[in-house]
This record gives C-alpha cells, sequence and structure tokens, in this order.
C-alpha cells in the first residue's frame, strides 16, 4: 500500500511540472506583472491567472423585490441584474435568466425564464391560494455561472445503481455551493380583506416524532488564518460560535494544553488568558504552536452555565512545514500589512504571491520571510484574495480580505419629497436623484406599517460585493457598510475569516487542465443531451465485491437467489456468475462511459411548434459529439411544443423507422392498432440535460426569524387605522400536529404525466421505458421512478414507504419493514380497465403527497419508525379522453415570461367613492425607472385607503458599472 501510495505522489508531481511547463510555453508571448528575479515558473502562473481572469469571467446575479413579505394571492414584483466581473459592469454574457420560486420544505413552486436586456430585466411570481405559506425562497442564476462552485450532493453509494449510466448519476447529483437566493416570509391569505395577521399554516401532511427534536447544539468553529497552523510561528486563529441552526452566541474563549491554560495574544496584540467576542460571535487569537502538543479551545457561553453552554474544540494538524500568513491594515496609514512566516520545505523555494479580485490579477510578486505592505489605494474595492503559492501550483496559504471606501457608505440614490406620515388616499410626489444620469433603476415605494424587517435585508451594493464571495447566508449585510470606522472594518475582517469562501478556485486558474466549462453562455436558451444505444438493461458501473461486503457490514439481509433487478442485492453466490457478465460488458464499457454508448456519431433532429400555430414550426438538426449535442432554441414567449429524436448517419437516406414522418413533416401518433406496426423502443435513447440545479440548502435561523427595527427613532408610532399597535411576530398553525390521512386537496407536486415520464428519463432513472406508454405491469415502478427523480433518494440507503392510487382508490404500497411489495387492492381497477391505467395517453396528472422536507434532510427525526412516506395518486382524463402520445421524445417548453405592468391607481383621475377600501402593501412599483439627462425622475403615486407611513427602495446599475442603491428610506 506504501508503495501504491509513493507511486501516485510521484506520479502527480510529473503531471503537475507537465502543466506547469504547458502552461508557461502558452503564455511566454504575454509580458507577465512580475518583479525582477522571478523565476519563469511562478511567471508562468500568474500569466495564466491573468489570461484566465481576463477571457474567463464569472457573473453574478442580484434581484430587487418589491416589498419584504407577502400574503397568499399577492403576486411578487421583481427587477434583476447581472454583472460582469472582467469588465465591473453590466454582463453581456448571458441574456437568460433563471428565476425559481421554493417553499418552505424545499419543493419547486414555479420556474420561470426571464430575458435579460443589458444585464437586467423584470418578472413577477403569482402566489396562488391554493399554496401553503410559509419561508419561501426565490432562487436566481445563469447558466453560465453554473461553471462555478460545483460540489457533490451527498447520496448513498447505492442510489447510483439505478441510472443508466454513471455520467447521468453525477449529473443528477450535481449541487452548486453558491447561487443567488433570498428567503422571505408568506403569510395565509387575510380572513377578512385588510386584516393582516401574520398567520402561517405549514402543510397538513406532518407527523409525529417519537424522538422529539434536541435543543440547537451550541458549536465552535475554528478558521486558521491562511489555512494551516504551522509550529514554531505565531499564527492566528478566528472562531465563531453558533448553534447548529446558525443563531450566533456572544461568551469567552481560552487555550489550554493539558488542561491548563496557555498564554495567547488578542487583537491589540495584548497578552491575555482569554479572549471576548467582537461582533456576531466572531472573535480571534494569536498563539505560537508546538509540533507535537495537543491543543484544546474551550468557549463558555454568557448567561448559561449549564453543559450545553460550554464546548471544546481540540486543536490538530500543527504543521512543521507550511507557511503562517497574517494581514492586517494599519487604521493611521490604511495600508495592508502582511507578516509572512515560511519554515520547512516551503522557506527552502521560491514563493510566489498573488493578489486576486474577483477572479482577475491584481498583484504578483516572488517574496521571501519578513513583512510586505500593500497600498490601499492600488487595490480594488471588495473582496480580495490572497495566496502564496510554489512553482508547481501548491497553495501554502490563501486569505480573504476586504477592501473599504469611504464612498461605499453613502446611497448613490437620494429620494426627497416624503412626509411623516399620510393620509389616505392622498397623493404622495417624490423625487428621486442618482449619480449616473440616462440610468434607469427600480423603485418600490412599501407601507412601512405592513412590512417585515427581515435579516434578508441586502440590497445591489452588499450583494454584489460583499455575500456573492461569502459562503452561507449574511444577516443584514448592509451592516458593515453603515460607517467607515475601526468597528465595522474589524466586524468586516472577522467575517473574511470565518466565512469566506473562494468562487474562483485558484488551481482551477493557474494550472492548465484543472478546470472545465460544463455549460454553455446563453444569449437565448440552449439545450444540451446525450444520445445513447437503446439496450434493455444499463450497465452498472460498480464493483459488486465492494457492494455485497457493505451490504453485510451494513446489515441488510443478502437474496440468495441472483434476481438482477432494483429491489434485490447480489449475494455472494452470484459473485462467479455476476463477473462472466460483467466481463461481457467490459468492451462496451470502455468506449466511451461518460457520453453513451455509441459506436459512431448521430444526427439529432428537433422541431418546434407553437401549439396554437402549427404553420410557425422550426426545424433544427445537429450531428453529435462524442455521443453529445447542442441545439440553440429560437426565442419565443409562452410554451412551446418540441418534437426530439436521433438517427444513425449511415442510414440517413432510409426511412427511419418509429421516427416522425410520412407526409408534411407529421410525427408519428402512437395509436392502438399502430403497436405491431412500429417497433415498442425507438432507435436510440435521446437524453437532455437540463441546468436546473435541483437540489436546496437548508434555512438557518436567521433566515426564518424576522428581525428587530434596530433604529426607530425617526419613526412615529406605527400604528393602525383603529389605534392598535403592529407586533413583528408570526403564528405558526400546524406545525406540530400528526400525521394525518392523504388530504387530496394539498398535494406536494402536481404534473401532467407527460412531462413527469420526461423528467424520470432526462434524470437516467427510466433507461428501460423510453418508449411512450407505459407497461402494465411496470405502473407502479414508473411511478417510483418518477417520485425519486422529484424528492430525491431522501439521503437514506434504504427505500421510503411508497403508496400509490388509481384515482383516490389505494392500489398498491411497498413498506421497507417488508420483505414483498403488495398491492392491497386486487379487485380495483376490473379487468377492462387494468389496461388503461398502464398507458400514458389515458392518464392526465400525477399527484404526489408526503410528509418529506428535503431541507431537512438526514434529519435524526426521519430515522427508524419515522421513515418519510410518499403517496402517489394517478388522475386518469374525464370522459375517456386520450391524449396523443409519440414513440419518440416530445416535450413542452417554457420560453420566456409574459410580461406584466403593476396596476397604478390614479385618484386625481378616479376620485375613490365613499366607502372605497384599498388594501395595496406595495403603494408604487417600477422596475424600469429612467433617469433624465440631469440624473433626475419625479414619481406620482397614491396611498392607500389607511393612515399610515412609507418605504423607499432603488436599486440600478449603471452602464460604467456603478451600483447605484438608496437603502431603506423610511419616515
Amino acid at each position: 500500500m506504501n508503495i501504491t501510495c509513493s507511486f501516485v505522489h510521484r506520479l502527480t508531481f510529473v503531471l503537475c511540472c507537465f502543466c506547469t511547463i504547458v502552461c508557461y510555453i502558452s503564455c511566454a508571448s504575454v509580458k507577465p506583472q512580475a518583479a525582477q528575479g522571478d523565476i519563469p515558473t511562478l511567471s508562468a502562473l500568474s500569466s495564466r491567472l491573468r489570461l484566465f481572469g481576463e477571457r474567463i469571467p464569472q457573473e453574478k446575479v442580484f434581484v430587487h423585490m418589491d416589498n419584504t413579505c407577502y400574503y397568499l394571492g399577492d403576486t411578487i414584483w421583481f427587477a434583476a441584474y447581472t454583472r460582469q466581473t472582467n469588465t465591473d459592469k453590466p454582463s453581456k454574457v448571458s441574456r437568460v435568466l433563471y428565476a425559481e420560486l421554493w417553499n418552505h420544505d424545499g419543493y419547486l413552486v414555479e420556474r420561470k425564464l426571464v430575458e435579460m436586456h443589458e444585464g437586467k430585466g423584470r418578472g413577477f411570481f403569482a402566489l396562488y391560494d391554493t399554496l401553503y405559506s410559509g419561508y419561501f425562497e426565490l432562487r436566481a442564476y445563469t447558466r453560465w455561472q453554473l461553471n462555478w462552485g460545483q460540489t457533490e450532493h451527498y447520496h448513498p453509494w447505492i442510489c447510483e445503481w439505478h441510472f443508466y449510466k454513471t455520467r447521468m448519476a453525477k449529473d443528477y447529483y450535481r449541487d452548486y455551493e453558491k447561487l443567488y437566493s433570498r428567503v422571505f416570509p408568506v403569510y395565509d391569505k387575510p380572513k377578512q380583506e385588510g386584516d393582516f395577521y401574520k398567520d402561517m399554516t405549514f402543510r397538513p401532511l406532518r407527523r409525529y416524532f417519537s424522538k422529539a427534536p434536541s435543543p440547537p447544539e451550541l458549536r465552535l468553529s475554528l478558521f486558521p488564518e491562511g489555512g494551516n497552523l504551522v509550529a514554531d510561528v505565531p499564527c492566528r486563529v478566528a472562531f465563531e460560535a453558533a448553534t447548529s441552526e446558525g443563531e450566533v452566541r456572544e461568551g469567552t474563549l481560552w487555550l489550554q494544553m493539558k488542561k491548563e491554560k496557555v498564554k495567547i495574544k488578542n487583537d491589540r496584540g495584548e497578552e491575555v488568558e482569554s479572549v471576548r467576542t467582537e461582533n456576531r460571535g466572531r472573535g480571534s487569537f494569536t498563539f505560537t504552536p508546538v509540533e507535537g502538543q495537543s491543543y484544546e479551545v474551550v468557549f463558555q457561553a454568557d448567561n448559561d452555565s449549564t453543559k450545553r453552554g460550554r464546548v471544546t474544540q481540540k486543536i490538530k494538524d500543527v504543521q512543521a512545514d507550511g507557511v503562517s500568513l497574517q494581514v492586517h491594515r494599519d487604521s493611521l496609514t490604511n495600508d495592508w500589512h502582511l507578516n509572512i512566516s515560511a519554515i520547512g520545505q516551503a522557506a527552502r523555494q521560491p514563493l510566489g504571491l498573488t493578489v486576486m479580485h474577483e477572479g482577475k490579477l491584481v498583484f504578483f510578486e516572488q517574496i521571501d520571510n519578513g513583512k510586505w505592505i500593500m497600498d490601499n489605494s492600488d487595490l480594488p474595492v471588495g473582496i480580495n484574495q490572497i495566496t502564496v503559492f510554489d512553482s508547481i501550483g501548491r497553495v501554502y496559504a490563501d486569505r480573504l480580505f476586504f477592501v473599504t471606501s469611504p464612498a461605499l457608505s453613502k446611497p448613490a440614490i437620494t429620494v426627497s419629497g416624503i412626509k411623516e406620515q399620510y393620509k389616505p388616499f392622498e397623493r404622495i410626489d417624490l423625487d428621486v436623484k442618482g449619480a449616473c444620469p440616462g440610468t434607469s433603476v427600480s423603485l418600490s415605494v412599501r407601507d412601512a406599517v405592513h412590512q417585515d424587517y427581515v435579516f434578508d435585508s441586502g440590497n445591489i451594493l452588499t450583494e454584489m460585493l460583499l455575500s456573492s464571495e461569502i459562503k452561507g447566508f449574511v444577516p443584514q449585510p448592509e451592516y458593515f457598510f453603515e460607517a467607515e470606522d475601526e468597528e465595522h472594518r474589524r466586524a468586516l475582517d472577522l467575517l473574511m475569516m470565518t466565512q469566506g469562501w473562494r468562487r474562483f478556485n485558484w488551481q482551477e486558474e493557474a494550472v492548465q487542465g484543472r478546470f472545465e466549462l460544463t455549460h454553455p453562455a446563453e444569449l437565448s436558451p440552449i439545450v444540451t443531451g446525450s444520445v445513447h444505444k437503446y439496450h434493455t438493461r444499463a450497465s452498472i458501473d460498480v464493483d459488486l465485491d465492494q457492494m455485497n461486503d457493505q451490504l453485510e457490514e451494513n446489515g441488510w439481509k443478502i437474496n440468495r437467489d441472483f434476481i438482477y433487478d432494483e429491489y434485490n442485492v447480489l449475494s455472494k453466490s452470484s459473485k462467479d456468475y455476476a463477473r462472466e457478465k460483467r466481463s461481457r460488458r467490459d468492451r462496451q464499457k470502455k468506449r466511451n462511459v461518460e457520453y453513451g454508448n455509441l459506436k459512431r456519431e448521430v444526427r439529432v433532429h428537433a422541431e418546434f411548434v407553437q401549439p396554437y400555430n402549427q404553420k410557425s414550426s422550426q426545424i433544427g438538426e445537429v450531428e453529435t459529439t462524442n455521443g453529445s449535442f447542442r441545439l440553440q432554441i429560437p426565442n419565443f414567449y409562452g410554451d412551446c411544443l418540441f418534437y426530439i429524436d436521433a438517427s444513425d448517419t449511415t442510414k440517413w437516406k432510409r426511412k427511419w423507422e418509429g421516427f416522425r414522418r410520412k407526409k408534411k413533416h407529421q410525427w408519428i401518433q402512437m395509436q392502438d392498432w399502430e403497436f405491431e406496426r412500429f417497433p415498442k423502443d425507438p432507435e436510440f435513447y435521446v437524453r437532455l440535460n437540463w441546468p436546473y440545479p435541483r437540489f436546496i440548502k437548508p434555512y438557518t435561523y436567521y433566515q426564518v426569524h424576522l428581525a428587530r427595527m434596530r433604529d426607530t427613532t425617526y419613526l412615529s408610532p406605527r400604528l393602525l387605522t383603529d389605534g392598535t399597535h403592529l407586533l413583528d411576530q408570526v403564528t405558526v398553525r400546524a406545525r406540530y400536529s400528526g400525521l394525518r390521512r392523504i388530504d387530496l386537496s394539498k398535494p406536494t407536486y402536481v404534473m401532467d404525466a407527460y412531462e413527469a415520464t420526461n423528467m424520470a428519463i432526462d434524470a437516467g432513472k427510466l433507461p428501460t421505458f423510453v418508449s411512450s406508454y407505459y407497461n402494465n405491469d411496470e405502473t407502479s415502478l414508473i411511478s417510483r421512478a418518477i417520485v425519486n427523480t422529484l424528492i430525491g433518494d431522501m439521503g437514506m440507503e434504504r427505500s421510503f414507504k411508497f403508496a400509490m392510487y388509481y384515482d383516490m382508490i389505494k392500489v398498491y404500497e411497498n413498506d421497507p419493514n417488508k420483505e414483498e411489495r403488495t398491492w392491497v387492492n386486487s379487485t380495483y381497477p376490473p379487468p377492462g380497465e387494468k389496461r388503461r391505467w398502464g398507458r400514458l395517453e389515458y392518464l392526465d396528472k400525477i399527484y404526489v403527497y408526503t410528509d418529506y422536507s428535503p431541507r431537512r434532510e438526514g434529519d435524526v427525526r426521519y430515522e427508524q419508525s419515522n421513515q418519510p412516506s410518499v403517496e402517489v395518486s394517478l388522475r386518469q382524463f374525464g370522459d375517456g379522453t386520450r391524449r396523443v402520445t409519440y414513440l419518440n421524445r416530445r416535450y413542452v417548453l417554457k420560453g420566456f415570461a409574459y410580461l406584466e405592468d403593476f396596476y397604478h391607481p390614479d385618484y386625481q383621475r378616479n376620485p375613490p367613492t365613499e366607502g372605497k377600501k384599498d388594501y395595496r402593501r406595495t403603494l408604487y412599483w417600477n422596475p424600469d425607472l429612467q433617469l433624465d439627462a440631469n440624473g433626475q425622475a419625479h414619481i406620482t403615486l397614491y396611498n392607500n385607503s389607511q393612515k399610515t407611513q412609507i418605504c423607499v427602495e432603488t436599486n440600478g446599475q449603471a452602464a460604467d458599472g456603478t451600483l447605484l442603491h438608496s437603502g431603506m428610506v423610511v419616515r
């Protein structure tokens, strides 16, 4: 084993050297930004960094919403902005933005394609009354943005067994570290119009847990500055104390060795026995670790003397070879001071130092041990990344720091004319003035009495400069830009050391071949996919021996009768037979595991047809490359019928069997009499690879709690018309209710049966049922595959409880605690009707019900007898209606979302009648307010039917990249 590891390390070293040489040769024509005395290898790495940042930009997204909270029945209005990092201007990379609305439990409500022009677009979401309330999430991204921050979502290894190819499992479980997200409360529809009580009713299918959830656990996280603790040199360590839900705790920390306290230094360089948290549960200390010694950090929370109020964290991995990096800002000169201490191998070779900003190289120099000073005026405003590396691309230290400017604390847009209070239906005149004439901004005026003060309160400045580059959620990010003083600088630096996340991976940019573009830049929507040779059983790229061993170790019951399907596992007595079967597939698997199993490239044919204009069809054809293809979709609004198929290019002049056309490009419609005439399966398995991220993140404490108003001195008493105070509290209903019988009025998903089947096929979970009809005997397998695609594997190694209904009558259930599947109603459907339930042409909708919440994946409350359950109800068309089905792939594509205008009543032209009620909470919304040549605009609006105060919020982005915002102006 040692010999193998040594060989791998040597091979890695040789490959790194080779990549470095190739990188140097490719960049030799570019003059590097380097100091004298640099050796060529360090210079080559820096040159590639510079070229990468210039030629492969990243995109950032911000969404401005018209309000901070909503009620069921409201409409969410929003304006979207994209920014390009290599120019710091509105993005021209993507003209397609994906906006998604997710509910409290983590299920998709709606997805829209937003058309972007010069980095700006707009849209809306309607909150239907049939939804249940909770904290909703608006997520937005471009397809180009998905090339960065890719991770693999946790899943049991056995789950990959059910995919057609390994690559499909990788695509399915691909997750993304950082997408734009905003969480906001959605309350129940008022029982009486105008009664804005904050009631939330969670979905009714909930369960009692036999084990009550434990109180949030106190956790202490340690972050060595630079990334590592290096022996015998001073090292600074940042820390953060918070609960498992993310709520921060203030308290005291000390360091001990063998239960004895060790002297440490605080941020002022004073030797102390303990340090306190400074801001939001964060702080730092400095000490000199000794190799071979064991250390413990103890944190004691304030006002909690119990065991839960104290947490101990061990310090491990003190390295004898590395670089200690300390960065701090001089409060007098505002220059940045770097203390660099290298020991071991790092001290015996040349090292390079780079400073990067949003993926662009700002500074490069060869360094030695000692102190370095960087002028603050030479650094761009925002997050900068310091990296210390050697000639083969090994990173020894890495650190983020934020360069501020006094201009950041001053709004670029001012709003004047706001009165202290407004009478019912009173006219409101406001003047807007911005720093960039001729720019359009989005502006929202809302009723300040009925808005929520949430922790997710960022604007375009805080998102583009801070939150988009920080791991996780940043509560109230505007705090860090309120003032340019030592308190806010220190809080911002602690944030960099604890929540710092690198959107740009340094080694991926510096070392050639480490970065791969997996998603295209979309000027219009693009469809990508792959073509596979169709066969009855997908090859399984797993080690059967390893699978059996792990199953037996985990206590699984092994079926000694070798049955090759999804519901039985392989026994050790079947290994020989399995090896023989696997060896017969080796040649086929080696051809191209990642892209397919084609012997030659094929031609892909597609047609786009508007549903109400059959003559407007557009045809696209392309040949595959390594089994994959890419098709440009014509720009359209609303829905479009989409047909796609593949054919062998050597048979191009022949009549395609099972393809589409007879005359006038008519696609074949599958009817009963045609099943014997045409093959049951198409020639090729065409799979579309949709870009949508399927996994969501759990909520943190500050995303599901309201914030207190930090400053109320400028507000008059918050009174309603009846003189009562409006309290910022939420009443949650049905939160602790138990598992009820299936409630057919509150499904988790309602999907068209055809589209649901397409979705499972494209996920790779229905490789043996690509044809356009269901098999009578496998209806439950197909329904289960659809459910597994929609909900996922729940992070479990065992199956979840599953039941199936035919029009509200249970016919099938599968309990993992039982050995066999059970058809619970053998008399239904009647023999004459059974065939209809197995045919897609008769099925209308699929209703999915479950008590599982994806935001709680891996929760201990879902273990053992508390295992989640899923129930599916298949619904047929009424009156015996049948749909047209196709042998090949047929979709309903979603184009760009139609645009609507916000309604602004004009009470000057149409005076309100006596007794008229107007309960608008968003009084004015304009996603495209144009500033004139002087940078000014005047707006007129009217108040609702209540005495109130108003809040004004603006956001925008000028053509030169200037970020425009007014903060939250309240009177």
